[in-house]
């Protein structure tokens, strides 16, 4: 891969990504905008809100793939010569489809907080491994406490830590800092509120005190 052929895979990836599907499902649909609930945030999770399960799920998928397709074709594209390039290139390369989400140009850079396209490139980087184990670490985080910021970024050091030793490589090492940076800075404003546990564990704890 040469360098002009990775500026094209970053810029085919970021345009991928900041394609804003939660918009575009409520205009093809008549549905209500997702920015009009909750945060305001273009992403499944108010899409799913705004116009109900059927149209959430899709948006849902759509934004996942938004990471993965890129990088997956990225992928096939370089093949086995990936451990011969420039890993601080390849790390840009497959970040680049999470900014597209988090700043849009089709929304005045505005955007999403990139969590449905960060799945979508760490499914890919660890050929499918990241589907089941995110469904297993955000089901737990949920089932414990209630704050999202948390329940994400406690998914995203999993990864971090699970993945990272498994499939080695200086280009996911990078790319996973990067990833939970952003993610920490598009939820900054949500850690304020700290853990807020669930109430089966609240009467647990004070059953135990």
């Amino acid at each position: 891969m040469t360098l002009s052929q990775a500026f094209i895979c970053i810029a085919a990836g970021y345009v991928c990504g900041s394609v804003p599907w939660s918009v575009l499902a409520a205009k093809l649909f008549r549905s209500d905008d997702a920015r009009s609930v909750g945060d305001g945030n273009p992403g499944a999770a108010n899409a799913w809100i705004a116009s109900g399960w059927k149209i959430g799920l899709t948006v849902l998928v759509l934004d996942v793939s938004k990471g993965l397709i890129p990088v997956i074709v990225c992928l096939m594209f370089i093949g086995t010569t990936r451990v011969h390039l420039d890993y601080l290139l390849l790390a840009v390369v497959w970040i680049a489809p999470v900014v597209g989400h988090a700043w849009s140009p089709f929304l005045k850079f505005n955007g999403g907080k990139a969590l449905a396209s960060s799945w979508g490139v760490w499914i890919a980087l660890t050929f499918g491994a990241a589907f089941p184990v995110g469904l297993i670490l955000l089901g737990l985080a949920h089932l414990i406490q209630s704050n999202h910021a948390i329940t994400v970024t406690l998914c995203l050091v999993g990864f971090i830590l699970l993945f990272v030793p498994i499939f080695g490589g200086k280009d996911l090492f990078i790319f996973s800092i990067l990833n939970l940076g952003l993610v920490l800075f598009k939820h900054r404003s949500e850690y304020r509120n700290g853990i807020v546990f669930r109430g089966w564990i609240r009467k647990l704890t004070g059953k135990l005190g």
